[in-house]
């Protein structure tokens, strides 16, 4: 039976802390039916009355910006739909209304409960209370699509929003059972633990926010850019290159996946989780009588492993990391040794530990030393992330060895090199 995707918004609430930014994360109901006991951001489907013309005039961004905004792939009344149903999921979930008014507390607070009980729109409530909803304040970074053959299927996009000075959240219905203020580095740790539960597209958010230090480094290093197009090349018989345009689901940022065998394929990087790439990939191994066997990353940031999980459970097959590769991510991985060769392909696939970009970081011989999977090796790191610290020492040491391991290979990054890029191997 085929699942409607229906369009979502997801809202990451942030504020100062004394050691950095700090994530809001509220936990439902462990008797919900949908994502019971996790720890999730503020969000919920597009609704049909979020696209109200009426709605519309009281948003600061009009809809040509909106679909701008969100990379180009959403009609502009949809794409504005999506802002406006932000600001109504964070109203009804946290009680934070970004909008500009001059109503009283009692009044914003009585038609929050008149939105919860379904007695009120927010149309009809910006229109009482003469609201100027900030959907400029909804920074946009990323889109997620659930994957297949779950029984629920959304399309979200998640946005970034600043907790508005003097506000605090609250909370009243029965979809939040508690909530917690975390940095992201603290979340990641804290699901490693196993004291709080989180799916993939929460995980990952935490990732990409790890390292930031401001709400303006944010908006400039990680807003999605327009939507390209998904391209394949043959770059040997047995080696294919797959350009995933909406790296760790940013539009603008893309990723270099490899197709590498003859018929039993490893996916390296599938970075791509909005799905059409994901499909590409399969089609790909489908049309050549073959199957993937191991999708394989060369490191666990968002822009390399965001589609992995996806496709992964999708055809049944591992996921392969390198050496504690698996702590930020909530799905079991395999991790693989330095000079293993996979059996997964009928090609030869030596795995190499190489450290530096990550301290997980992987590159692939492959062959008999024509090609080196070489991932963020080269220095080019995702056109939209905020990476963390590296090691340039041992990213030294990686890059002399790899060359002293395959010293006439064709080197095949992890992104595409940008035309201004200063790349030195």
């Amino acid at each position: 039976m085929t699942v409607e995707i229906r369009p979502a918004a997801t809202v990451v609430l942030i504020r100062p802390g004394e050691l950095g930014l700090e994530v809001l994360l509220t936990v439902r109901p462990s008797t919900m039916v949908f994502a019971g006991g996790m720890h999730v951001f503020p969000g919920g489907r597009v609704d049909r009355a979020d696209a109200d013309t009426d709605l519309e005039a009281r948003s600061v961004r009009d809809p040509l910006d909106g679909a701008s905004s969100l990379g180009g792939d959403l009609l502009p009344h949809e794409a504005l739909a999506t802002y406006l149903a932000g600001i109504r999921e964070l109203f009804e979930e946290a009680g934070v209304l970004l909008a500009d008014h001059r109503a009283p507390a009692d009044a914003i607070g009585a038609a929050r409960s008149a939105l919860l009980r379904s007695e009120a729109t927010l149309a009809s409530i910006a229109q009482d209370l003469d609201l100027r909803l900030r959907t400029d304040r909804l920074i946009p970074i990323s889109r997620w699509v659930t994957p297949p053959g779950l029984p629920r299927r959304f399309d979200a996009r998640f946005f970034v929003a600043v907790l508005p000075e003097g506000v605090e959240p609250t909370f009243e219905g029965d979809e939040v059972a508690s909530h917690r203020w975390l940095r992201p580095t603290d979340g990641l740790r804290s699901m490693t633990e196993g004291s709080l539960k989180m799916w993939l597209p929460t995980s990952s958010t935490l990732q990409q926010l790890e390292h930031a230090t401001s709400v303006d480094e944010i908006e400039q290093r990680m807003t999605p850019r327009q939507l390209s197009p998904i391209e394949v090349d043959e770059l040997a018989p047995d080696v294919t290159r797959i350009v995933m345009p909406a790296a760790a689901g940013v539009s603008g940022q893309p990723v270099n996946a490899y197709l590498i065998g003859g018929r039993r394929f490893v996916l390296v990087d599938p970075g791509d989780p909005t799905g059409p790439s994901l499909d590409r990939a399969v089609e790909l191994a489908t049309q050549r009588s073959g199957a993937i066997e191991a999708v394989v990353l060369t490191n666990v940031d968002p822009d390399h492993a965001a589609g992995a999980e996806s496709v992964a459970k999708r055809l049944g097959v591992p996921v392969l990391v390198g050496p504690g590769g698996g702590r930020p991510l909530p799905y079991a991985v395999v991790e693989i040794g330095d000079l293993e060769y996979l059996p997964q392909c009928d090609l030869p696939f030596q795995v190499l530990h190489a450290p530096g970009p990550r301290s997980d970081n992987l590159a692939f011989i492959v062959g008999e030393g024509t090609h080196l999977v070489s991932g963020d090796l080269d220095g080019v790191r995702g056109a939209r992330s905020i990476p963390g610290p590296s090691d340039q020492v041992a990213w030294a040491a990686s890059i002399e060895r790899v060359r002293m391991l395959a010293p006439n290979a064709t080197w095949l990054p992890g992104h595409p090199v940008p035309n201004d890029a200063q790349v030195t191997l």
